[in-house]
């Protein structure tokens, strides 16, 4: 995790999505309502796919980045 303006300690972009996506999962299983359950777990779906989409953009910046012994 990486400090945010403030100085508080943040979490990565795609530790977000997937958090996102256990809340939309637990909404999923706790809702009263079956007919909300579609919603919650398409929604979780989705932010589980914003987490993938993430964390690939995040390994190919790690890979373009020079290194510092490569000079």
């Amino acid at each position: 995790m990486q400090p945010d303006v403030a100085g508080s300690v943040s979490m990565s972009t795609t530790n977000l999505y997937r958090v996102n996506a256990e809340d939309c999962l637990r909404l999923a299983k706790t809702t009263s309502d079956e007919r909300e359950k579609p919603f919650w777990l398409a929604l979780a779906q989705s932010w589980l796919h914003l987490a993938e989409h993430s964390a690939r953009e995040g390994m190919e910046r790690e890979l373009e980045r020079p290194r510092a012994d490569a000079r």
